[in-house]
């Protein structure tokens, strides 16, 4: 029997850790933005944000391989311990470096050839366009060959060391807008090159550290032709959903640039920077908890699995309205007291619009997860990623029909929602799961919390005058209607017990250091 009291402090301890690191990064992050925003003005800016938006499409190669390494470590230490394991990191090796290999050709041909003949890059821009393109390449071959490593450490629940490194990787990025203007010549390439020094040193990081403390991180000559198969058969299906996911974003990002050039792109980099800053405290919440789902899965232990999707799905959300409501009352306040006048247009709308699509995504990450538990990827992936594809052409003909930008967003969140929906119904019919359940567990209990902080915070934004008091009291209210309602109208019983527990223990483990 499982020792689940141990999981829950492991639980909650890799969720601190995780937390004081979202707060130290989002922190250092917003600060850099402001400045590099300033240093490279809105247009290079927005250079950069499709240019290596661009580039970044090509991660749903690594992507999917990714996720297929870490399901098959936390399957493998689940049900075979660190010989199994061993296993898989060896045939990762493999298959990183060959995908390597695929997605230089593919950047260096297909690329090249985008960003010269369609991409929108303002007069005198395209040498450093092509430093950026070229820099983000190699920038990404790092981040390819880095994922057998990164998977040992997430697979270990080894949150402390990766909440580590991502502080660093947000202190050397702040260290580069300190060094950007005493460097001579363009800001924008100065730029790029410093960005991907930081991911050969995040490389180097999480490979040293995984070859000191894990044993199946040993390389041995051979190569594992059934795991092979079952990986590649589990990555392919996962492929076409990264694949789906990444054209969503990113193909997103080129019909905006078609439509309306870099500018408007520079407020789409600016609203998804203010999503990923408050989706990496809601990380801190779901990453944790995948290993421990892909192991109850591998022990048998469906109950354990389901329930933890449940929790999870609402803890998540609910943590992401604490904070994206009071931003979204006060985003126009909130956006220039960060940027200063640097605020682009459109800016305000896209982050309001992209945080509610966020609400569904979280929802749709919980999910996704009980299906990268049981393997069966092919219905899930093939619907899930059709839904996902139809946002660009549909995309582009609102927009080829009415002329706003804003319009694009919308089309995003609501194909999510869609993709959510048929989700479930695919996912019931793997693990049994009741849609009646789902719904009274989850979703009313998350409209509810909703719809409190939204009763409670909106009156303060209508009474008092625009300024930092109002946002100050707009927050406080925020953070203690949905902690309120969370607890009170969201949490079942036996959840209740179990944050109490997993509260009181972390307090004990604190008040004893």
């Amino acid at each position: 029997m499982p020792n689940y009291s141990s999981s829950n402090q492991r639980l909650a301890k890799n969720s601190v850790f995780l937390t004081i690191r979202m707060v130290i990064v989002l922190a250092i992050s917003l600060y850099t933005t402001r400045v590099v925003l300033r240093i490279l003005g809105i247009e290079d800016y927005g250079v950069y944000n499709v240019v290596c938006g661009f580039v970044s499409m090509f991660t749903f190669l690594n992507t999917s391989m990714s996720n297929g390494i870490q399901r098959f470590f936390n399957f493998e230490l689940g049900k075979n311990g660190e010989e199994g394991a061993r296993k898989v990191y060896c045939t990762a090796l493999y298959t990183q470096i060959l995908l390597a290999i695929v997605i230089v050709v593919l950047t260096e041909s297909l690329g090249l050839w985008y960003l010269h003949n369609k991409m929108v890059i303002p007069d005198g821009r395209m040498l450093a366009a092509e430093w950026i393109f070229q820099l983000s390449v190699m920038s990404f071959v790092f981040v390819i060959m880095q994922a057998p490593y990164s998977a040992s450490v997430m697979a270990h629940e080894r949150m402390d060391y990766y909440a580590i490194v991502s502080v660093f990787d947000a202190v050397f990025k702040l260290g580069i807008v300190f060094l950007l203007p005493l460097l001579s010549g363009d800001s924008l390439i100065w730029y790029g090159v410093l960005v991907t020094l930081i991911s050969i040193i995040n490389f180097l990081m999480y490979f040293v550290y995984s070859k000191r403390n894990f044993i199946e991180i040993k390389f041995i000559r051979g190569f594992n032709k059934p795991l092979f198969k079952s990986m590649l058969s589990f990555s392919g299906w996962n492929l076409f959903g990264s694949f789906s996911g990444v054209m969503q974003e990113q193909g997103i990002n080129l019909v905006i640039n078609y439509f309306f050039g870099p500018i408007v792109n520079a407020a789409r980099g600016v609203a998804s920077q203010v999503n990923a800053g408050l989706e990496g405290f809601v990380t801190n919440i779901t990453m944790p908890v995948r290993p421990q789902v892909v192991q109850s899965y591998a022990r048998g232990d469906n109950n354990r699995m389901m329930n933890l999707t449940f929790s999870i799905s609402k803890l998540s959300c609910c943590f992401l309205l604490m904070m994206a409501v009071p931003i979204c009352v006060e985003i126009n306040y909130v956006l220039h007291l960060w940027l200063g006048d640097n605020v682009p247009d459109y800016a305000a709308i896209f982050t309001v619009i992209i945080l509610v699509g966020s609400l569904i995504s979280n929802l749709n990450a919980a999910t996704s997860n009980v299906v990268h538990a049981t393997g069966d990827m092919k219905k899930y992936q093939f619907w899930s990623s059709m839904i996902k594809i139809s946002c660009i052409p549909i995309a582009f003909f609102v927009l080829k029909s009415y002329p706003q930008a804003e319009l694009a967003l919308i089309v995003v969140m609501v194909c999510r929602l869609i993709g959510h929906i048929v989700g479930l119904f695919i996912v019931r019919s793997l693990v049994n799961v009741s849609l009646r359940q789902y719904t009274y567990k989850v979703i009313i209990p998350i409209a509810l919390v909703a719809i409190c902080s939204i009763v409670t915070t909106y009156p303060i934004h209508i009474f008092i005058n625009e300024g930092f008091l109002r946002l100050l009291c707009v927050t406080i209210v925020g953070i203690f209607s949905v902690g309120l309602s969370l607890y009170y109208l969201a949490l079942d019983k036996n959840e209740k017990h179990l944050f109490m527990q997993l509260a009181n223990g972390l307090l004990s483990k604190f008040n004893h250091k």
